[in-house]
């Protein structure tokens, strides 16, 4: 009998199991790198206004509602302004054929922003709450008439205080009804 030392594909499948399996059990394939550890002390929380929370979970379509910002101010100076900016872009519509025919639009054209501003003051040392209130349309008119917008939205929300980005938060499935 002759022996055939043709390498074959099923061969070659075996051996990238075996390596795959052995670097997995060794940790030569993935695994911390030096930047991706986390930190081994409590969190310290920055000398500077910062956004302590964002609660999104009162955002309703149709209906006045409300995403609390809360904003802690460890800086050396009182907080005089504070202005939220939130971006909504849709990404699926529950409807089908509102979701068909939005495949034609642009980014631009599925996106809205608001943009809510205060003048609280929020002295050193202080935590506040923001109550922002976005009035979104349940329907929008369109070239067939109005339609439902609800469905799965990508929304930033981002805070500034004095003019500075102080938080954002990042939402890429918040699904509105």
């Amino acid at each position: 009998m002759k022996k055939n030392n043709k390498i074959t594909g099923r061969n070659i499948a075996a051996i990238i199991i075996t390596l795959t399996i052995v670097c997995s059990a060794f940790g030569c394939i993935g695994g911390d790198k030096p930047s991706e550890k986390k930190p081994t002390g409590p969190w310290v929380p920055p000398q500077r206004p910062y956004v302590k929370s964002i609660d999104t979970s009162q955002l309703k379509l149709g209906v006045p509602s409300d995403a609390t910002i809360t904003i802690c101010n460890n800086g050396n100076e009182t907080v005089t302004k504070e202005k939220i900016v939130m971006t909504a872009t849709a990404a699926k519509m529950d409807d089908w054929k509102v979701n068909l025919g939005m495949k034609s639009m642009s980014a631009e054209e599925k996106t809205e922003e608001y943009t809510l501003e205060f003048d609280d003051q929020i002295e050193s040392g202080a935590s506040h709450e923001l109550c922002a209130e976005f009035n979104l349309p349940a329907k929008v008119e369109t070239k067939i008439g109005k339609v439902s917008i609800a469905g799965t939205y990508r929304v930033v929300i981002k805070v500034y205080a004095n003019d500075k980005l102080i938080g954002e938060k990042i939402l890429t499935d918040l699904h509105l009804t």
